[in-house]
């Protein structure tokens, strides 16, 4: 269908001046379509700045070039802005997230128990999670699994919450994220209203290299500004390259292209240790503060258990060694203990700091030399109650 033309010019001019061209380009562009109208001005932009490189002197081209679309600093900060729409309180917010992790971690069970309390509006690691759609791309699974996976962390049988596409269907219908599938997915994300859209995994969803910059920018740009705009979450299961030593940095472990990682909000790390049912989930975002959770598999149930902040946790342990440590070897200086305890040094000097400030250990100088003992029960009633939380 053609356009309105009410916002023509009624009569044909030849524009004599930058100014009158400006206003025949202008009354031109309001009689489109918005998505047409966008494209044209992109389009226009790029030609001009074209041919000013050119010709930087041309005043006349210059002028042609739009005004700057520029927000004051006092409206920014007059504005009352609605609250973030979460996904998971504190840990997921709207936008684009990886979940990164070695093969056979535990992604997908990771991802099917965010599914599930979405599904149901239940809890996620002890937060609760408001009840919504989701998609779910399970791009290396079949039915008989998703159906074994489900009955194992108890999936209810509610239609109209979880819907899951599979990779055959998804080659089909939507085709590589980066070749045109992106629009298609966004159409029907938007038809549907999904609050999260989990792909199991990224490289099933696209065609070519991840290590292009092209590619990967095209791949997950505009999913990006999407989730954004719409309040909606975007989750991509990806691995973990082969050699990340053992940090626990999820920015360093994605997969690809840096332009990749500048894309995303958030990024969740797996990592797991071979044979243990513990693990760790590092988290980190543009509007997040940076956390380690410690969570524990269930073999019942089938999910993650999250028992609290990793790094409080692994002090705790920490503190308990050099604890124990002071027990059997009573009065020695620290060098001893972090032999003892396989500490770092300046980490085991730290460490006896907080315990000696929480007087559960005594430190003693004896001239140039620093002895600690372990301080006696009598002497520390108390801070009986702290000695479980050290």
């Amino acid at each position: 269908m053609l356009p309105e033309t009410k916002n023509f010019p009624t009569e044909l001019t030849v524009a004599t001046s930058p100014e009158e061209l400006k206003q025949h380009l202008d009354a031109y562009l309001r009689g489109l379509p918005p998505d047409a109208r966008a494209k044209l001005e992109r389009f226009n932009l790029r030609v001009i700045t074209e041919a000013l490189d050119t010709n930087e002197s041309n005043s006349a081209l210059e002028s042609l070039l739009p005004r700057l679309k520029t927000i004051d600093s006092a409206i920014i900060m007059q504005t009352e802005y609605p609250p973030v729409p979460w996904i998971v309180p504190d840990l997921l917010p709207p936008g684009l997230t990886v979940l990164s992790g070695k093969p056979k971690v535990g992604k997908s069970w990771l991802a099917l128990q965010l599914a599930l309390s979405i599904l149901t509006g239940g809890k996620m690691f002890g937060r609760d999670v408001e009840m919504g759609r989701v998609l779910y791309l399970a791009l290396e699974d079949n039915e008989r699994r998703l159906q074994d996976r489900m009955k194992k962390q108890g999936w209810p049988v509610n239609p109209g919450g979880v819907d899951f596409m599979l990779f055959d269907t998804f080659r089909d219908q939507i085709g590589a994220l980066n070749s045109h599938g992106g629009k298609r997915l966004l159409k029907n994300v938007e038809i549907k209203k999904y609050r999260l859209v989990i792909v199991d995994t990224f490289s099933r969803s696209i065609q070519g290299e991840q290590l292009d910059v092209g590619e990967m920018t095209q791949a997950v740009g505009t999913l990006q500004q999407y989730a954004l705009s719409k309040g909606i979450g975007l989750l991509f299961l990806d691995h973990m390259p082969k050699n990340t030593g053992d940090l626990t940095d999820p920015i360093q472990h994605i997969y690809g292209s840096v332009s990749k990682a500048a894309a995303l909000d958030t990024v969740w790390g797996l990592y797991k240790e071979r044979g243990k049912v513990g693990a760790k989930l590092a988290i980190t975002g543009r509007d997040i503060k940076d956390e380690t959770l410690k969570l524990t598999f269930d073999m019942c149930g089938c999910y993650w258990h999250c028992e609290g902040n990793a790094l409080d946790f692994e002090m705790t342990i920490q503190r308990k060694a050099i604890l124990e440590t002071l027990e059997d070897l009573g009065r020695c200086q620290a060098v001893a203990i972090a032999d003892a305890t396989g500490q770092q040094i300046n980490h085991v000097r730290e460490r006896l700091a907080e315990l000696s400030n929480a007087r559960l250990v005594a430190r003693i100088p004896k001239g140039n030399l620093v002895f600690y003992e372990k301080t006696k029960p009598e002497s520390n009633e108390s801070s009986t109650s702290n000695t479980s939380q050290a």
